[in-house]
């Protein structure tokens, strides 16, 4: 497995799009650098006008992750940004999580191919600058909960200040040992539930999904957070040029 680089590493671009936009993410994604992309299937379950702000209005949601070159990162959301008007209420949201270790195979593979050629222009697409670091301000917390109790699970994230959700349907397999470990059975047939919260109240969020359906419940949630590097679409329109967040 190769670990991270100081000069350059890959991340992983989490994308929740509709799913006629999932052809041309992934055509923007591969113009900009050489990516391994993965999607499954989702559904949004914000509310009211959350439902449309945050792009999650749709029953069926697309769940894009594409392992990306950090140094291509800024490119590739400006990208997405601007080809998929992530700047209008409603597009869907993308955004970029570190990985602690990757395939030797797969990172080759991606950081050689971080400076290419966009096929659209011809011209060669510079590597992004190095950005300042900045502080996270955002998590992914993720809830992998029984079926039976995801709307529980739901219910109790948003009376602590979670805005929306989106839910694949995953299951647990071959986890003999955890269980054993953990004194618990973990549900086979299970939902994954993505929170993308500030982190204000992501350890809120956590404990309520925890004491609603967490492991000493029948919900039975197994709950995580990553950290959130960078993304748009949430109210983000800082790397877009002056006004075209409004046309």
């Amino acid at each position: 497995m190769a670990r991270k680089q100081e000069n350059n590493r890959v991340k992983l671009l989490i994308s929740i799009i509709s799913k006629e936009d999932e052809s041309r993410l992934t055509e923007i994604v591969n113009d900009c650098a050489t990516v391994v992309h993965f999607s499954g299937v989702g559904h949004g379950t914000a509310r009211n006008a959350y439902m449309n702000y945050f792009g999650l209005g749709e029953v069926e949601k697309r769940i894009t992750m594409s392992l990306i070159p950090e140094s291509a990162e800024h490119n590739i959301l400006n990208a997405i940004g601007h080809g998929l008007k992530l700047y209008l209420v409603g597009r869907g949201i993308a955004f970029t999580v570190p990985l602690s270790g990757i395939s030797s195979i797969i990172n080759g593979a991606i950081l050689s191919g971080a400076d290419k050629t966009d096929r659209s222009t011809g011209r060669r697409v510079p590597i992004s600058k190095k950005k300042k670091e900045k502080e996270i301000m955002h998590e992914l917390v993720i809830a992998v909960v029984n079926t039976k109790y995801t709307d529980i699970a739901i219910e109790a994230a948003r009376a602590a200040g979670a805005t929306g959700a989106t839910v694949f349907h995953t299951k647990s397999i071959n986890n003999e040992g955890a269980e054993q470990a953990i004194g618990t059975g973990i549900n086979r047939e299970t939902d994954s539930v993505f929170f993308l919260t500030t982190l204000e109240y992501k350890t809120r969020i956590m404990e309520a999904v925890r004491d609603a359906a967490g492991l000493k419940t029948e919900g039975g949630a197994v709950i995580f957070s990553l950290p959130v590097d960078d993304l748009v679409g949430v109210g983000r329109f800082e790397d877009y040029v002056d006004g075209e967040e409004n046309r």
